[in-house]
C-alpha cells in the first residue's frame, strides 16, 4: 500500500529543488519571464546541482544519505545566495517583484483543459497502470540499485548480462527516482508516478510560457496551451509512458523556447547551460541535444556581436561539460559503452528505415500528430522561430543518425520501437514554434480563407 509521506517525498523534492534553483534567481529570471516559467527553471538548476553532488559524492566514494545531501545542498544556496547579494555586482534582476503566476484575465479555458489533462494522467498513473516496461527493466531497476547502495553502483552496472539495463546511459534519471525513495524511505511505485506527473506539469508550464513570450494572441495562447496537454497527455496514456526518461527531453526542449525565442543575452545564456546540462545528465540523445543549445548560442553572440566572445561561451560550457566530462570519464573507466552504441554510416539501411519511419508516423497513440516532429526544417523560413528550429533540426538529424550507424540489424523494427517516444521529446515544443512562426508571419504569406487570430498579446510584466 502506497504510503502518503512516498507521495509527498515525491512533490517535496521537487519543491526543495525549486527552492534550490532560486537562490540563482539573479543570474536565471529575465525581466520578460513570468513566474510559473521561473519555477521550471529554478527547478531544472536546482536538479542539475543535486546532480553534480551526487556525481562528486560517488567520486570521493561517500555514500548517499540526507544529512549528506542536504548539508550540500545547503552549502550551494547559501554560496549562491552570498553571490547574489546586494553590492556583489551581478546586476541582473530581482526575484519577481510585479511578475503575477496568473491574472483573472490570464486564466482561461485553456489553461483549465490543461489541468484536466494532467489529472487524468496523474489519477491514472498513480494506479501503475500506464508504468512503462523501461521502468520496470531499465530505469527502475537500476535506481533500485542505487537506493539500495547509497550510489551509482558502477561495478554492477559493468556487469556483462547487463547490457540491456543501457548501463552507458546518463544516471540523472534513476539517480532522481533513488532520491525520490531515499526522501520517501522506501522506494514506492506510484511515487515515482507521481514525479512523472509533475514532470507534465513543468514541460506544459514552459510551453504555456514560449506562447506569452512568443507574443501570439490570447485565444492562441490558450489553444496552444490545450493543445500541448491534451495530445501530450493522451499519447502518454495510450503509449504508457509513466516512469519514462523522455519526459526530461521533453521539458528541455519545452524549457528552451523562451530563451531561444529573445535576442541573446546574459540571463539567456545561463537558462541555455541549466538546460543544456539537464538533457545531457538525462539520455543518451540529450547530450548532443546540450551540445547543440551551447553551440547555436554561442553562434548567436558571435552573429550579432560580429565578434568572439568568449565569456559568454565560457558561462554557457561549463555546468554542461561538468556534466558530460564525468558521465563520459565514469562510462569510460568501467567500459560501459556498449557496440550497439556506435557503427559506420550505412546508407543502403535508407528503405528499412524510412519504410519504419512512414509506418511509425501513424502510430495511433500519438492520433495523427506524429508527424509535427518533422516540422523543425520548415520552421527555419521564419526568422521569429529560426533558432529553435536550427536546434530542433540538428537534434532530428541526430535521430537518423543513429538509425543510420546502430549496428542493430532489424533496422524497420528499431525505428517502430522508439520513433514515436522521440516524437514525444520534440513534438509539444514544435507546436509552440509553429504556431509562434504563423502569428509571425505576415497575413500575404499564409494560406487563402485561413484568418488571423488576431492582434499579438502584450507580454505580461
Amino acid at each position: 500500500m502506497t504510503s502518503l509521506w512516498a507521495l509527498a517525498a515525491a512533490v517535496a523534492l521537487f519543491v526543495l529543488l525549486g527552492l534550490l534553483g532560486s537562490r540563482f534567481a539573479a543570474a536565471l529570471a529575465a525581466p520578460a519571464d513570468g513566474l510559473l516559467y521561473r519555477g521550471v527553471i529554478y527547478t531544472m538548476a536546482g536538479t542539475v546541482a543535486l546532480h553534480l553532488v551526487l556525481t562528486a559524492l560517488d567520486f570521493a566514494g561517500v555514500r548517499w544519505s540526507l544529512p549528506v545531501l542536504a548539508a550540500s545542498l545547503l552549502l550551494i544556496a547559501g554560496a549562491a545566495t552570498m553571490a547574489s547579494a546586494p553590492g556583489t555586482g551581478n546586476g541582473v534582476v530581482g526575484r519577481g517583484e510585479g511578475v503575477r503566476v496568473f491574472g483573472r484575465e490570464e486564466f482561461a479555458w485553456g489553461d483549465a483543459l490543461a489541468l484536466f489533462a494532467l489529472a487524468v494522467f496523474t489519477a491514472l498513473a498513480l494506479t501503475g497502470w500506464i508504468a512503462m516496461p523501461d521502468f520496470f527493466y531499465h530505469w527502475g531497476i537500476k535506481a533500485y540499485r542505487f537506493y539500495l547502495t547509497r550510489g551509482v553502483d558502477y561495478p554492477y552496472l559493468a556487469q556483462a548480462w547487463n547490457w540491456s539495463i543501457h548501463p552507458e546511459y546518463p544516471n540523472l534519471v534513476p539517480e532522481m527516482f533513488a532520491v525520490t525513495a531515499l526522501l520517501g524511505g522506501s522506494f514506492d511505485v506510484p511515487a515515482m508516478m507521481l514525479r512523472t506527473a509533475v514532470l507534465f506539469a513543468l514541460f506544459v508550464a514552459a510551453c504555456r510560457e514560449g506562447l506569452r513570450q512568443g507574443e501570439v494572441p490570447p485565444f492562441v495562447q490558450q489553444a496552444g496551451t490545450a493543445l500541448v496537454a491534451l495530445s501530450g497527455g493522451a499519447f502518454a496514456i495510450g503509449y504508457i509512458m509513466g516512469g519514462a526518461a523522455d519526459w526530461n527531453l521533453t521539458l528541455a526542449f519545452a524549457a528552451a523556447v523562451p530563451p531561444l525565442l529573445r535576442p541573446p543575452d546574459r540571463t539567456g545564456d545561463f537558462q541555455i547551460a541549466v538546460i543544456a546540462a539537464f538533457a545531457a545528465a538525462s539520455k543518451l540523445e540529450g547530450v548532443p541535444l546540450g551540445g547543440f543549445l551551447v553551440a547555436v548560442q554561442v553562434f548567436r553572440h558571435v552573429w550579432s556581436e560580429r565578434r568572439l566572445n568568449l565569456k559568454p561561451a565560457i558561462a554557457m560550457g561549463v555546468v554542461p561539460a561538468a556534466v558530460v566530462l564525468a558521465w563520459a570519464g565514469r562510462a569510460t573507466h568501467h567500459h560501459l559503452v556498449q557496440v550497439l552504441d556506435s557503427g559506420r554510416l550505412d546508407p543502403a539501411r535508407a528503405g528499412e528505415i524510412f519504410g519504419g519511419v512512414a509506418e511509425a508516423l501513424w502510430n495511433p497513440a500519438w492520433h495523427g500528430f506524429l508527424p509535427i516532429m518533422l516540422l523543425p526544417p520548415l520552421l527555419l523560413v521564419s526568422r521569429r522561430t529560426r533558432v529553435f528550429a536550427v536546434v530542433a533540426t540538428l537534434e532530428l538529424l541526430f535521430y537518423f543518425y543513429v538509425y543510420f550507424t546502430s549496428p542493430v540489424g532489424n533496422y524497420r523494427y528499431f525505428v517502430l520501437s522508439n520513433f514515436a517516444r522521440l516524437g514525444f521529446q520534440l513534438i509539444p515544443a514544435c507546436i509552440v514554434a509553429a504556431l509562434v512562426a504563423w502569428e509571425a508571419a505576415p497575413k500575404s504569406e499564409r494560406p487563402a480563407g485561413l484568418p488571423s487570430a488576431g492582434p499579438p498579446a502584450a507580454p505580461v510584466s
